[in-house]
């Protein structure tokens, strides 16, 4: 096989291979975001473990990563 065959067998492949990505690309559904547009976090107060109260927006301002865990019971 030439060179200039190889070559255009190649590009021939790249070519099908951007094609069918994006063709995959489009059909597939766009993931829906877990954040509504980024509102805030209503407020709430719990208590912490030394049965002291917390309030939320105590934090306003900083970066806040909510973890609910139930553990065992």
């Amino acid at each position: 096989m030439s060179r200039l065959r190889k070559t255009l067998l190649a590009l021939l492949a790249l070519l099908l291979l951007a094609v069918g990505l994006l063709a995959w690309k489009m059909v597939l559904p766009k993931p829906e975001s877990a954040f509504v547009s980024l509102q805030p976090a209503p407020d709430f107060t719990l208590n912490d473990e030394d049965g002291h109260p917390f309030t939320l927006s105590s934090l306003r301002g900083s970066r806040v990563v909510l973890v609910f865990y139930r553990g065992y019971w």
